[in-house]
């Protein structure tokens, strides 16, 4: 149940305000803001007036500038609280618009986000929103959380957390009193697995972070000091959001590597190997760590003992993402290398095969380059995908594909999660038309088929379980036939 506080200071509300757009997602009416092809989104939740809070609304477009997507659902249905209403009963609204209804709407919400390709997400919540948002953080749906002057928490939900978390409190707030919310951060900083933080604002009250005065300059100074503390907290904590696993196990880049060589194909420098005179053509994607990690090489020549001519190009141009470099962290670098110019290097690549004679090309990508594959699968450009633990793939991508593929997804998998795996496979059996095997392997993460540790045994036997299913899918629907490694 929420204090006193928590219905002090009534915002203004406005049904269009704001330089977003309302649509419905994840089945709620929602406010969004920002860069639509971001990958990176933030999830604002409000706290008992709703989403239509004015100051909301301007922090939600802030955020958004800074090259998010935000969204505002409406968790309450048209129903915020309204003090103005004389028929209003705090107990029984509670009892329609519990926390527990909101994280659980919350989670439908995140599932749309993911589904349209997102694949990192951050939340902050206000008040009664905070208290929706420590429950999302007790699980792996959201990747780091805001916590603004929340309803009462109790230390049981914050020994749960279990993503980096910043909690911005009030000094005068007799819901989360300052001592408390100290507490609260040295449960937190026990836990080395993640990044969190605590500050308690001076002179202000439960609430200032939304439902300040626009007129007064005081408050409004107040506010956007815990506005750009959120707004840098999510930046700092922007590689992660943009996919760590994407980053994880990054393997030792080896030019020499692999029993074939190097040589120009479509305008690139490509690793090529197996038979060159077979008509059978097999192009692989690597993910953002590049053509020379000797693992994929590896599997390159594995596919080419099949009798496949097998190919993996630098779609990177010798600028593969190098974890080391600070300068470059991820969403710096990947702004260098989009899938899309991935897909559109990759269509000389699939030219210069065709004129050498091949009249059948499978394609696989792996994290990075499942998007590039898919991409390629909704054309005539292959005759057969498989994508590996993808990263950035819609389930509209998935409806647009025109050719048999293969999805190999992990268990643990942030970017593509086993929920939107099934997604995929859910849109691909209505597609008669088109063959497809969905597999979601047990206990790997993203990752698992190309940045295995070679000294370890289950590593190794399960991404060549992987790979085997990969060159199943090729002999069957390139090759026509089936064997084995």
């Amino acid at each position: 149940m929420s204090s006193a506080e928590c219905f002090k200071n009534p915002p203004v509300l406005g049904s269009t305000s704001g330089a977003g757009t309302l649509l419905e997602l994840g089945g709620l009416k929602t406010y969004f803001t920002g860069p639509s092809e971001s990958k990176r989104a933030i999830l604002l939740v409000s706290d008992v007036f709703g989403y239509e809070n004015l100051n909301l609304r301007k922090l939600a477009d802030k955020v958004a500038a800074a090259g998010f997507f935000v969204v505002i659902p409406d968790f309450f249905y048209g129903d915020p609280v309204n003090l103005d209403n004389p028929q209003f009963d705090r107990e029984s609204w509670h009892k329609a618009h519990s926390r527990e209804k909101g994280y659980e709407d919350a989670k439908l919400v995140i599932a749309a986000l993911k589904s349209q390709g997102i694949s990192a997400i951050g939340a902050a919540g206000f008040c009664w929103g905070g208290n929706v948002v420590v429950k999302l953080a007790k699980t792996n749906d959201i990747q780091a959380v805001v916590i603004l002057h929340p309803g009462r928490l109790t230390d049981e939900e914050i020994v749960e957390v279990k993503v980096p978390t910043a909690i911005l409190g009030a000094e005068i707030d007799k819901t989360s009193p300052p001592e408390q919310m100290k507490h609260f951060g040295e449960i937190l900083s026990t836990k080395s697995e993640f990044n969190s933080f605590v500050k308690i604002f001076p002179g202000v009250a439960h609430g200032w972070t939304t439902r300040y005065n626009a007129e007064d300059e005081s408050a409004v100074k107040s506010a956007e000091e815990a506005h750009l503390d959120m707004l840098n907290w999510f930046t700092k904590e922007e590689e992660r959001m943009s996919g760590p696993q994407c980053c994880s196990n990054p393997p030792t880049i080896n030019p020499s590597s692999g029993s074939g060589h190097v040589e120009k194909l479509g305008g690139l420098d490509s690793y090529v190997t197996g038979f060159p005179d077979s008509k059978l053509a097999i192009l692989l994607v690597s993910d953002i760590f590049g053509f020379e990690a000797p693992n994929l090489r590896k599997l390159a020549d594995k596919v080419a003992a099949a009798g496949f001519f097998v190919v993996v190009p630098d779609f990177l141009y010798g600028d593969p993402y190098a974890p080391e470099d600070a300068n470059r962290p991820l969403p710096v670098w990947i702004k260098d290398h989009g899938p899309a110019k991935g897909f559109e290097d990759a269509k000389p690549v699939l030219g210069a095969l065709r004129r050498k004679g091949f009249s059948a090309v499978g394609a696989a990508g792996f994290c990075w380059g499942g998007k590039v594959v898919v991409e390629l699968a909704k054309h005539n450009f292959i005759q057969a995908a498989v994508l590996c633990h993808p990263s950035f793939v819609t389930v509209d991508d998935i409806k647009a594909v025109k050719v048999p593929i293969s999805i190999l997804g992990a268990e643990i998998d942030h970017m593509s999660p086993p929920e939107v795996v099934k997604q995929f496979e859910e849109v691909l059996t209505e597609k008669s038309e088109v063959k497809s095997h969905v597999k979601i392997f047990p206990k790997v993460a993203h990752g698992w088929t190309v940045r295995y540790n070679v000294e370890d045994k289950a590593a190794v036997k399960r991404a060549e379980e992987a790979h085997q299913n990969l060159l199943e899918w090729f002999l069957s629907h390139v090759k026509g036939i089936r064997s084995s490694l």
